[in-house]
């Protein structure tokens, strides 16, 4: 059963690595030969996933038991899982002693993270409102002007860089992508 495990896992984050590899290959293609429309597309998507807020709140119960129910499988997963079998899929390069160092620092980050999912989940089922009490105050701190506003200004290069030379930062997107993915796929494709 761990084996098997462990190919799923090795497996889900294969086609995770493909998966984004594909998309920032579209994004990055887009950018390159069509840098206004990719740019429209990106604002329209980036304006409709903070929509997403009412939806969120209007299913609060839902949420809150898929957030309860992947944590707990989480949980079950972490305790009965050998993340030594695991070991073989890492580079050999690497000495057993930092493959075993990572499953457990990874084991450990895993535990911690299905803790605070587990608690954000039975809050989101239990009492959804004091969701927005956290969610108006860091609000207040984030768009009052004050003191502090050197915190809340924007230093992400980034977005300026994208706009200013779509094409080049396209044409970057585009040979990292094909780069993964030559590397990754197999050579019968």
């Amino acid at each position: 059963m761990n084996t098997i495990l462990a190919d799923i896992l090795f497996d889900s984050g294969y086609l995770f690595i493909i998966t984004g590899s594909v998309i920032a290959l579209i994004f990055g293609l887009a950018l390159t030969f069509m840098p206004a429309t990719a740019l429209k597309y990106n604002s329209k998507f980036n304006s409709n996933l903070i929509k997403s807020e009412p939806f969120f709140y209007k299913y609060a119960k839902a949420n809150g038991a898929i957030l309860i129910l992947g944590s707990l499988f989480m949980f079950y997963t972490l305790a009965t899982f050998n993340f030594n079998l695991l070991i073989p899929y890492l580079p050999g390069q690497i000495s057993p002693f930092i493959c075993k160092w990572l499953s457990q620092a990874g084991q450990i980050f895993f535990y911690i993270a299905s803790a605070f999912i587990l608690i954000f989940g039975l809050v989101i089922l239990i009492r959804p409102s004091l969701l927005k009490t956290i969610e108006a105050a860091a609000n207040r701190w984030f768009y009052i002007p004050s003191i502090f506003s050197f915190l809340t200004t924007n230093r992400d290069p980034s977005k300026n860089w994208i706009s200013a030379y779509p094409r080049i930062i396209g044409l970057s997107f585009t040979l990292f992508a094909l780069f993964i993915l030559f590397s990754l796929l197999p050579a019968q494709l």
